[in-house]
């Protein structure tokens, strides 16, 4: 049995009904569409403005301002006497010129070169040649060599000290000829020299002469702690005969024995990276090989200058951002007047929005009714 037919007037009722509900839920979707977007914009518009007005405020607080020249210097202008009627006029006695102040300007003095050697005091002394040393500035190293440059002695002359220097002896024969030389450095700097080539006599060696046959061994410490000085240099001078020896350095234990010498009273010279220099003499004639006390050194003063480290900028938080804004009313009161226009604006799109469904709605009711009037027409059969 085949179902009754629908009539034409429900058929279009069921369709409304079924187009009604799918653009009221439509109307709902863009309804909620639209709040969300214009929050969205609101949201987004007012970070972009914070972030940038706090950057704007950091640029300008790590900006130092530039110092702005004085305004133009006003001219002021002397008025000329008014002549009186009948009378002599008032001169106006013109201002004194002061004279501008001479700058003399001090020249800097040129250092002259350093005079080491007292030339004149070279002197032959039977086996070796010696000449007075005066340092008139800072620490040297005097080179004394004889007959070739690889026979020398290395003597340490300490800052204003003045000393007889000696070659290396050497043996030779009544007249022979003997070439020898002293140069002095400054931190490996040749600052003077003297190079000379004299006959050796040998009748002027003194009879008296007693032979090298002593040593002096000791130990050189730091005064502070008293630990061993590694690397010293140690320079002995013979006071009687005026002969200087070749330096020794102490070894990892800090001692140091000096060569095979004359006989005598010496002083003893300490020299070492980072102290201060010390000269002691001898209690007495040292006889033969000898021991003395312990040579203690000095620190030199003076602390090392700390290498300042740069502070890292630390990165700005957002509780930053808004405590700039604000503390700076202008870029605050700019951020709030920008922020009420985005809401202002945001404000005008949902109501644009409002507008456009509140006229669907209308048009949709209108539609509503004229098929709510074609319904009710009745539906007439094609005979």
């Amino acid at each position: 049995m085949a179902p009754p037919p629908v009539s034409r007037g429900l058929a279009r009722q069921m369709l409304a009904g079924k187009s009604g509900s799918i653009r009221a839920g439509g109307i709902q979707v863009l309804k909620n569409g639209s709040i969300i977007a214009a929050t969205l914009i609101t949201v987004i518009l007012a970070l972009v403005l914070v972030g940038s007005s706090y950057t704007g405020n950091a640029l300008a607080q790590a900006v130092t301002p530039t110092a702005v020249p004085s305004g133009t210097p006003t001219l002021t202008v002397t008025p000329t006497a008014t002549p009186v009627a009948g009378g002599t006029p008032t001169p106006v006695p013109s201002p004194t010129q002061v004279p501008s102040p001479t700058v003399v300007s001090t020249p800097t003095p040129t250092p002259g070169p350093r005079q080491i050697f007292s030339q004149s005091s070279a002197s032959w002394a039977g086996d070796h040649v010696t000449i007075n040393v005066i340092n008139n500035g800072g620490p040297i190293s005097v080179v004394a060599w004889i007959n070739n440059i690889t026979n020398s002695a290395t003597v340490s002359v300490g800052a204003g000290e003045s000393l007889a220097v000696s070659t290396p002896s050497i043996t030779t024969n009544n007249g022979q000829i003997v070439s020898f030389g002293f140069d002095a450095y400054d931190n490996g700097t040749l600052i003077d020299s003297y190079n000379q080539s004299i006959a050796a006599i040998s009748s002027e060696i003194p009879t008296g002469l007693p032979p090298e046959s002593v040593t002096i061994s000791s130990i050189v410490t730091d005064a502070s702690n008293g630990t061993p000085i590694q690397g010293a240099t140690v320079t002995l001078r013979s006071l009687s005969y005026g002969k200087t020896y070749p330096s020794v350095t102490t070894g990892s234990d800090g001692t140091f024995t000096s060569p095979e010498m004359y006989p005598d009273v010496y002083t003893i010279t300490v020299t070492a990276t980072g102290y201060q220099p010390t000269t002691l003499t001898t209690n007495g004639k040292i006889t033969g090989d000898s021991t003395v006390s312990a040579i203690s050194l000095t620190k030199l003063s003076g602390n090392p200058t700390a290498t300042p480290v740069p502070t890292p900028s630390p990165s700005p938080s957002i509780v930053d951002s808004w405590t700039s804004l604000i503390s700076s009313p202008q870029v605050c009161i700019g951020t709030l007047s920008a922020l009420v226009a985005v809401i202002a604006g945001s404000l005008g799109i949902y109501e644009w929005f409002a507008r456009q469904r509140s006229a669907r709605l209308k048009k949709e009711k209108e539609e509503g009714s004229k098929s709510g009037e074609s319904k009710d027409e009745p539906d007439v059969k094609k005979l």
